[in-house]
């Protein structure tokens, strides 16, 4: 999925599957239970800058995750892919409070602050040097905090998606780039030292099922 060219009915099908396999396996809990963790007693009102924003899944489930707390949050996700953004701005037409544009993270102002930047696998896509790049530059933006929700590199998690998505997909993307970001994904210790080269304050780092990491950094 990280090719550039992609033909837009495919990457639409596979972000599809994508959305199926993160609702299945704890993917959006991840993010929602750190949302609660961030935003103080008493606030009504949040924004959120949701960087590789893929289909807009994570960005429509924090709307109706904050709606249903009688919260307004607004959402403005990025991501390389224009193709992407087309389909989620297509998959989010008619939803107040979220808005997309094809952009690339370092690009975004450093007077333009959000009350939390959040990040779903997009990590794992990026070689270290990058990783810490990106990682100096969300916190910078957030006014709360920075949400990193990643994969947990191990051998049943590798095992297990590659025999899952050979089973119930038939999509050459999901089945091919599953099991390779798991193997590209992280152990604690690969997310602490990240952070402590992006000069973060120290993280809270959770594990969540179905073998994820969740990282808070609280400003």
């Amino acid at each position: 999925m990280d090719a550039s060219g992609l033909d837009a009915a495919e990457l639409a099908e596979t972000l599809r599957e994508l959305d199926f396999l993160n609702a299945a396996l704890g993917g959006y809990a991840a993010t929602l239970g750190a949302l609660e963790r961030l935003i103080p007693p008493g606030r009504r009102e949040f924004d959120v800058l949701d960087v590789g924003s893929g289909g807009g899944d994570t960005a429509r489930r924090i709307v109706d995750w904050a709606r249903r707390r009688g919260l307004t949050a607004r959402v403005h996700g990025i991501d390389l892919a224009p193709e992407a953004v087309a389909c989620a701005r297509q998959r989010c037409a008619g939803l107040s409070g979220i808005d997309f544009t094809a952009q690339d993270l370092f690009d975004l102002p450093a007077t333009r602050k959000y009350d939390i930047v959040h990040a779903a696998l997009v990590l794992h896509h990026l070689p270290d040097d990058a990783a810490v790049k990106a990682l100096a530059k969300m916190y910078d933006l957030c006014r709360l905090g920075l949400v990193i929700n990643d994969l947990h590199r191990h051998p049943v998690a590798y095992y297990s998606i590659k025999w899952l998505t050979a089973l119930l997909s038939k999509n050459r993307l999901i089945r091919h780039d599953a099991p390779l970001s798991v193997l590209r994904a992280f152990r604690r210790s690969g997310l602490e030292e990240l952070a402590r080269r992006a000069s973060l304050p120290a993280p809270k780092i959770s594990w969540r099922w179905a073998f994820r990491w969740r990282m808070i950094v609280y400003k």
